[in-house]
């Protein structure tokens, strides 16, 4: 594998910032960007140099990194709407362990802007790092409240990925170009969003089934729950692609593990990541058809068939169900309170 920041695509000046850093990091860095820029992949990236740098196998370390497998990189993922006052313990405390491998330990924690009162015990730990400890945060903004913690990081700024981006990447991939212009512009500027529906035929299908939503809506309740239970339904089908790929890094960690006598290394974080997967693979689901609702309703507004009044009405629904959402709310409630306040 070569440098794991060569694969990155659309982030330049991020990338170069990057590089630079490898050899003489400093002892946090916060990436900032949009949901769905990519600031993961750019992340364990990074920390993939880190690892390999000046080691004996650069490129083990690097591959490891890169799966999220290696024993020195340490991924924290909120589990409900915030970082937890107990997330933030596991931080301190992994933070002041030694590398297992290596002179160098990561520590990536994903979403640094929802760590509300989980927010003074990081910065602690950030001010007074282990020298052999590095921090990599990620953050889709920067809230008035952590602006501390944003003080003690090097700011990397991520920009969304451009859809012409997204385009030539699934063309490289072999994605036809009508296809390609229809994902790119559904991604919402994530790649491995892009990817992932480029192997799903059924995803331009379910676009059309959101988009087309309100037309079989009536305002009864018993018409919104067949709807939330025909389109909960095609999420869980929308999974299966991605369980497929899910069942193919399975059996190639056995295989890694076979070939370079590493067995068992990354089985839990392999499954924890997948985890994690499956639950952004539900979100995206929704901000997808929540965005194919928004978008229908102002093609509506625009071709006369829908008043300002309704539309109002209805956009401030989908406003509603899209903050909502970022909540982690049950899914079901979501869609049918939004479902009836749809016109």
């Amino acid at each position: 594998m070569s440098d794991a920041l060569s694969d990155v695509i659309g982030q330049p000046a991020a990338i170069s910032m990057l590089r630079a850093a490898v050899a003489n990091p400093l002892p946090s860095y916060l990436l900032v960007g949009p949901a769905g820029c990519g600031a993961r992949t750019i992340a364990t990236s990074f920390a993939a140099e880190l690892l390999a740098h000046e080691t004996d196998d650069a490129e083990r370390h690097r591959r490891l990194a890169v799966f999220e497998e290696h024993p020195d990189l340490i991924v924290f993922e909120r589990n409900g709407p915030s970082l937890t006052v107990e997330q933030a313990r596991e931080i301190v405390r992994a933070a002041t362990t030694s590398p297992f491998e290596g002179k160098r330990k990561v520590i990536l924690v994903e979403d640094i802007h929802l760590a509300f009162g989980a927010a003074p015990m990081i910065l602690k730990v950030l001010e007074e790092p282990p020298p052999s400890t590095y921090f990599i945060l990620t953050a889709e903004e920067i809230p008035t409240e952590l602006a501390t913690i944003a003080s003690r990081c090097t700011q990397i700024d991520i920009a969304a990925v451009s859809p012409q981006d997204l385009i030539e990447l699934l063309l490289e991939a072999g994605i036809d170009e009508k296809r390609s212009s229809v994902i790119a512009a559904v991604s919402n500027g994530s790649i491995d969003r892009a990817l992932l529906l480029a192997s799903d035929d059924a995803a331009l299908e379910r676009w059309a089934s959101w988009q087309q939503l309100r037309t079989t809506l009536e305002g009864s309740g018993n018409t919104a729950t067949a709807a939330v239970d025909r389109l909960l339904t095609m999420i869980d089908d929308a999974a299966v692609p991605l369980q497929d790929r899910q069942d193919r890094e399975r059996k190639e960690l056995d295989e890694r593990a076979d070939r370079f006598g590493e067995r068992g290394l990354g089985r839990r974080s392999l499954e924890d990541r997948h985890k994690r997967e499956l639950r952004r693979l539900r979100t995206d689901e929704l901000v997808m058809g929540i965005t194919a609702i928004g978008i229908s309703i102002r093609d509506d507004v625009a071709t006369g068939l829908i008043d300002a009044a309704r539309a109002s009405t209805s956009l401030t629904a989908v406003t509603e169900a899209s903050d909502d959402l970022r909540r982690n709310p049950n899914e079901r409630l979501l869609l049918q309170k939004l479902f009836m306040n749809l016109h």
